[in-house]
This record gives structure tokens, C-alpha cells and sequence, in this order.
């Protein structure tokens, strides 16, 4: 008998729950393993009130699941209700309708940041303000894009990322896999697992497929060392299973 893929999944609570649940459905190996966990603000009272002090903006861009969360969290829904608020992809905007914000669009086909600065509500955005939340650390590309664009551009991290530990047996069960697939969340998610396995389960980790949220993503795991990329059209939960179906 065929020993099942073993797919590493590097999202983080309580999103992997769900794609854990998925991947086991499919017939696969779900191995969760993500490099580190969300928490809210370290100051959550300051946050609070630069979020305020930000409300309402033209355009309000919620990065994540957990950027709704805490957004909403900090401020509450009805803060947002006089902004439009743009969200990567469809799991998202579920949430943050589920959260009470009404007011959401997201691209049509791929959830990443090009496609999102692709829509036309973000095209012609000269003279606009525009707040993005997201997580501390993350890259500046669509606020420098939009700057470009002659937007007001304020950046507010309502979450940020804190490194774990990987599970204990992380490494045998890489060593001990017939074939691997690692869903890549982020660029972020996937240097942190390369970085935290050791040296003979990072080599095999570079044999296997990687299945990136983004071209860019990719791209930048390619110069780290992976052979096999396969793009899928978002990070979201549909977008990764039809990428890992594809393989």
C-alpha cells in the first residue's frame, strides 16, 4: 500500500484547523507546523486609539483573517462602516462579514496583494486616504504602490507574529516521508519552517513541492533553494486544495 503525502501545513490557528480537516478528507498526511503564532498588539489601548484617530478612510485594507479580527476587536465594527473595506479573497470577507462589516469587496479570482492593487477601487485612488492593517513586519509593497498612486497612505499593525517551536517529531516525519508538499501560507511561513527544521530534513523539504499563495512567493523560494513551485491563485483554503489537487 502507498504511504500517504505528507503535506505540511504552515497556517496558523485557528485557520489550519479547517485545511488540517481538508487535507486529512483528501487522503493526505496533514502535518500542522506553522512557525509561529498571531497575537494582538503588545499596547492594544494605543492601537486602539491611532485606529480611531485613522477612521474613516476612503479605502481601509484588512491584510488577513486576523487583521479583521483585531481590527474589529479594537474598534469595533461599526467604526469601519463609513469606509470600503478590501479584503484578499473570499474566506476573508466571510469573516469579516461574520464580524459585522458590511461594506467589503475582494478581487474576483486570485487573493494576493497584486491582484487586490489590480482592482479599480485601488487603481485610481489619487488624493485618497487609504489605511492598510496587517501584521508587524510585513512588506510595504502595496503602501508604497499606492503612494505611487497618490494616495495618503497610514499603515497600522493591529497583530503581530511571534515565533513557536515546530512539532517535536518534525524532522523524522520529513525524513521518514515517500513524497512531501508543504502549503505555503506566506514567504514569512515558509522561511521560518526551512529555518527551523535541521539540515537533512531542510535538504529533502527542498526536494518536495511547494505550493506558494503568489508568483512572488515563488519566486523567492526558488532562490532559497526549492526545485518544484506550484502557484496557486490565493492563500486561501480553495485556492491551496486545488494547487495540492493539480500536483
Amino acid at each position: 500500500m502507498t504511504e500517504p503525502t505528507l503535506v505540511l501545513i504552515t497556517r496558523t490557528r485557528p485557520a489550519a484547523e479547517t485545511l488540517v480537516a481538508r487535507v486529512a478528507e483528501l487522503g493526505y498526511e496533514p502535518l500542522e507546523c506553522a512557525p509561529f503564532q498571531l497575537e494582538g498588539p503588545a499596547r492594544p489601548k494605543e492601537v486602539a486609539e491611532d485606529l480611531a484617530a485613522a477612521l474613516p478612510a476612503d479605502r481601509v485594507i484588512m491584510t488577513s483573517h486576523e487583521a479583521v479580527r483585531q481590527a474589529v476587536r479594537l474598534v469595533g465594527a461599526e467604526s469601519f462602516r463609513r469606509s470600503l473595506v478590501i479584503v484578499p479573497g473570499q474566506g476573508t470577507a466571510s469573516i469579516a462579514r461574520d464580524e459585522g462589516i458590511a461594506n467589503v469587496i475582494f478581487p474576483e479570482r486570485h487573493g494576493t496583494s497584486e491582484a487586490m492593487l489590480a482592482m479599480p477601487e485601488l487603481r485610481d485612488v489619487e488624493g485618497l486616504d487609504v489605511l492598510i492593517l496587517a501584521a508587524s513586519g510585513g512588506r510595504g509593497l502595496m503602501g508604497e504602490t499606492l503612494e505611487r498612486r497618490g494616495a495618503a497612505v497610514e499603515r497600522i499593525h493591529v497583530y503581530s507574529r511571534v515565533s513557536c517551536a515546530l512539532p517535536d517529531d518534525i524532522d523524522r516525519r520529513i525524513m521518514d516521508a515517500s513524497s512531501l508538499v508543504i502549503l505555503g501560507a506566506s514567504w514569512e511561513a515558509v522561511y521560518g519552517l526551512t529555518s527551523g527544521v535541521g539540515k537533512a530534513a531542510r535538504s529533502k523539504l527542498f526536494t518536495g513541492w511547494l505550493v506558494a499563495p503568489s508568483r512572488r512567493v515563488a519566486d523567492h523560494a526558488a532562490r532559497l533553494g526549492f526545485s518544484r513551485c506550484r502557484v496557486a491563485t490565493g492563500a486561501g483554503d480553495d485556492a491551496m486544495l486545488g494547487a495540492l489537487e493539480s500536483l
